[in-house]
């Protein structure tokens, strides 16, 4: 396996096909009809190849960048973050191809200043030229939803991305630190650069001490005769959108995973 085959068709969608290997494996309750349940941890993970470039995650607290912005939505609605998160796209998170998950990152859009505290929680985007993949209520936020990329500077919060590590250390997602600030910046004098730092956050989450896990679950694994199961993710609408999903599995592990256009 790993071989990645399209099948084309006239006007079809594109369906995603994981075929894991093995005699034992423990598959995501969505493939029972139950809601999945988010089991988040603290990840930095070892270097991985997409599409022919090797990413290389690294702990970098003095990360402060600038480039393109794009944002993602309906077709990873509810599915698994890089870090056992779900996503929610109307959450205040974002993907990143290397800091650590989480990481609470300041995101200002350089077009209007508009500037928001968002949590890192995936893997991504893996398309040249891109620097970090936003939920869509955070795009709606930032106001480029409509546009679909901006320019953006993104810099870590070295203090919120401790906190928020300690947390998914423990199994905890913290939303504490991934404090709103949205407000557009007055024109800079002739001369000046347009930047200037975001104002202080319009609504601050109160804090909340960190919260004991429950006991984990005992594990259950199913076992099967077959030594390929088959798993689908999707239909998604059209085939960018089949190798970003193919490319956030692979990144998670899956590297068997192959698009199927039906």
């Amino acid at each position: 396996m790993g071989e990645v085959k399209r099948w084309a068709r006239a006007g079809g969608l594109a369906a995603l096909v994981l075929l894991l290997a093995g005699c034992s494996f423990a598959p995501g309750p969505s493939l029972f009809g139950q809601p999945r349940t988010p089991h988040p941890t603290y990840k930095v993970g070892l270097p991985y190849t997409i599409k022919g470039v090797t990413y290389y995650p690294q702990v970098d607290y003095a990360y402060d960048r600038t480039g393109v912005a794009s944002w993602y939505g309906e077709p990873f609605q509810g599915q698994y973050t890089a870090n056992g998160e779900l996503f929610d796209l109307n959450g205040m998170t974002a993907a990143h191809t290397t800091l650590p998950l989480p990481s609470i990152v300041e995101v200002v859009n350089l077009q209007n200043n508009r500037a928001l505290h968002i949590r890192v929680n995936d893997r991504g985007p893996f398309v040249d030229g891109r620097l970090i993949d936003l939920s869509r209520r955070a795009a709606q936020l930032l106001g480029f939803e409509r546009s679909g990329t901006a320019m953006v500077r993104v810099r870590v919060l070295r203090e919120e991305s401790l906190r928020a590590a300690a947390y998914a250390q423990r199994g905890v997602v913290d939303n504490g630190e991934a404090a709103v600030a949205v407000a557009a910046a007055p024109p800079a004098p002739k001369g000046q650069s347009s930047y200037q730092p975001p104002p202080a956050p319009v609504r601050q989450a109160a804090y909340q001490p960190p919260v004991e896990p429950p006991a984990s679950p005992p594990q259950r694994h199913f076992y099967v005769q077959d030594p390929v199961y088959h798993v689908q993710a999707g239909p998604v609408a059209t085939e960018d959108e089949a190798d970003r999903l193919r490319a956030r599995l692979i990144a998670n592990g899956y590297r068997d995973a192959r698009i199927v256009i039906d």
